[in-house]
């Protein structure tokens, strides 16, 4: 059996020869792509620049693993954004748990969890913070008041503190009188 011998190629590869191609007639696509390419990745934008009317309002819990550039609200639920996630605007949730970035303001009414691949550029208001190590917060942090209970939680929990057991001859009193605070500094102090 004769041997074919395999054309020879000198420079360029036969498959990027333009004039063979069955694709010449297609011009140059890269600038094409380039900028195809960049309108793919996250935005630039500055956050006052979000439109006021473009928000994300969630109860529950809301899971973020993507780019997102909308303002979130939610006045009872939690919002958490994970590793690969990306929130371009201002947060405002109960509570908020933040493994990925942030660039916006993050105002939460209970708390702030920053993980520890966290990346937080912008201001934290909140009762309580967690920072773990490896987390990056740059801004300024303010810390709120601890929210204050419903009415309803608030009548319950008196209303369990007055109830007296029956058969009880124990008086319940809710401020310990002048002797029982000084048996009590008295005992702390070791006599």
């Amino acid at each position: 059996m004769p041997v074919r011998e395999s054309p020879t190629v000198t420079g360029e590869s036969l498959l990027n020869d333009s004039s063979r191609s069955e694709f010449a007639s297609l011009s140059d696509t890269t600038p094409y792509y380039e900028a195809w390419l960049k309108s793919l990745g996250p935005s630039s934008k500055p956050v006052d620049d979000v439109a006021p009317d473009s928000a994300i309002r969630f109860e529950g819990t809301l899971r973020i693993g993507c780019c997102v550039s909308v303002v979130v609200h939610s006045q009872t639920g939690t919002l958490t954004v994970s590793e690969t996630g990306e929130v371009q605007a201002n947060i405002f949730v109960a509570t908020a748990v933040v493994n990925g970035l942030v660039r916006g303001d993050i105002r939460a009414a209970e708390g702030v969890e920053l993980g520890s691949t966290a990346r937080v550029f912008g201001n934290i208001e909140t009762p309580a913070l967690a920072i773990h190590p490896g987390a990056v917060f740059e801004g300024q942090c303010h810390f709120l008041p601890p929210p204050s209970k419903s009415v309803s939680e608030q009548i319950a929990r008196s209303s369990r503190n007055s109830k007296v057991s029956k058969g009880s001859s124990r008086r319940s009193r809710s401020k310990p009188d002048k002797q029982e605070k000084a048996k009590a500094v008295a005992v702390a102090a070791g006599r």
